[in-house]
């Protein structure tokens, strides 16, 4: 354990795997190498100690909870649902277990039970702490009361969830105000059903004037009672005039392209490109503009974003965007650690109809992700991006 805890991960395997050849049922030995290996992308051999761990305590909820969490991380949504649903029957007040357990569910389609579950995750907790000085909305009734919609998670994820603030109007609330941070105050002025934008990057203090409620972005297709038949799949943001005047001019024909994400999130190392370089195939089919470098907020990316014929992009907010402003869009995926909102069509996203989904088939291989676009340029050209956008 000091040697996992110092971060010398192989001498620390080579000594669980020593204990475990000593003393076979030593439940922390096992627990802690199946974690340890998960770090490692050892994935079968975590499986089959954390699986054992789960055998050698069948009434504690941790290891289950691992359990649950690699199958998730590996894509076995079905699988991780039913490792978790046991796991929280053992700690039914398991914040972490409920959230793990709502996207797995989410991912599933199964959204009654995914949103419940989510709304337990950690963001909602810390927000209470917040204190606004007026209740959190628990979905009751609206009859025109007023609703302040807090922040929660990244860029890409309030873009995502900025499609439900519409529905607040249309469920008798009064006046809706939203708080983004500063990147996205000139984006969300777009949205429909919005009376008021107070900005807060985070970390910020920020005076909130009264309201009768308070919520999350996440908190909304729960109490909405949004289901997959009823998900918004028109476009549901648009560049400021202000902005497509600015950018006006941008060459047509261009294909822009995202190669990574937030480099300080862990994920990133699966979801991110080691390089730009590995996009060179597609030069020959298409000029590509590479759109890493922010160029202003996302009001002026948009701009951008609706002048081109396609956005290629890894799992970041330029998927989001481009997909709440109806471009076409081809997302790479990771196949591991792959996230909730893109697991139930392999190809393409009821979130997004603009948007494919090209998924890696061995973890690590981006070739093979690079060579299906270059196939699918080829086949067909700018015509294939344009069929993106109505399916």
């Amino acid at each position: 354990m000091a040697l996992h805890q110092q971060g010398r991960l192989d001498e620390a395997a080579a000594a669980y795997g020593e204990v475990i050849s000593q003393a076979p049922e030593t439940l922390a030995a096992h627990s802690n190498l199946g974690s340890l290996l998960r770090q490692l992308d050892r994935l079968e051999e975590a499986e089959r100690h954390l699986r054992r761990a789960a055998e050698l305590a069948p009434g504690h909820p941790t290891p289950l909870g691992n359990l649950g969490h690699l199958l998730r991380w590996t894509g076995r949504y079905g699988e991780a649902a039913e490792v978790l649903e046991a796991a929280l029957a053992l700690d039914p007040g398991n914040g972490e277990l409920a959230t793990n357990l709502g996207a797995a569910c989410l991912g599933l389609g199964r959204w009654a039970d995914g949103w419940r579950l989510f709304a337990q995750r950690e963001a909602t907790t810390k927000a209470r702490q917040k204190g606004f000085g007026f209740p959190m909305w628990q979905g009751e009734p609206l009859a025109g009361r007023s609703v302040f919609i807090w922040q929660e998670q990244g860029y890409g994820d309030q873009i995502q969830a900025a499609r439900f603030v519409s529905g607040l109007k249309s469920a008798g609330a009064g006046r809706v105000t939203l708080a983004p941070p500063r990147p996205l105050v000139r984006l969300f002025a777009t949205l429909d059903g919005v009376d008021e934008i107070l900005p807060c990057d985070p970390g910020e203090a920020i005076v909130v004037p009264p309201h009768d409620v308070w919520t999350l972005p996440f908190a909304l297709p729960q109490h909405l009672g949004v289901t997959l038949k009823t998900l918004t799949n028109q476009p549901y943001l648009a560049a400021p005039e202000a902005a497509r005047r600015r950018w006006a001019g941008w060459p047509e024909g261009e294909v822009g392209f995202v190669w990574h994400g937030n480099p300080a999130q862990p994920v990133e190392r699966y979801r991110g490109l080691p390089s730009p370089d590995l996009l060179e195939p597609l030069r020959g089919l298409a000029r590509l503009v590479d759109l890493q470098a922010p160029r202003g907020d996302f009001a002026d990316t948009a701009a951008i974003v609706e002048q081109l014929d396609l956005v290629i992009t890894t799992d970041t907010a330029m998927a989001h965007l481009a997909g709440a402003l109806g471009a076409p869009c081809w997302l790479m995926l990771p196949a591991l650690g792959a996230d909730w909102r893109w697991a139930l069509e392999p190809s393409r996203s009821p979130w997004y109809p603009s948007m494919r989904i090209f998924r890696q088939r061995a973890a690590g291989d981006w070739a093979d992700v690079v060579e299906a676009m270059r196939q699918a340029l080829a086949s067909g050209g700018r015509r294939s991006a344009e069929a993106v956008r109505r399916p």
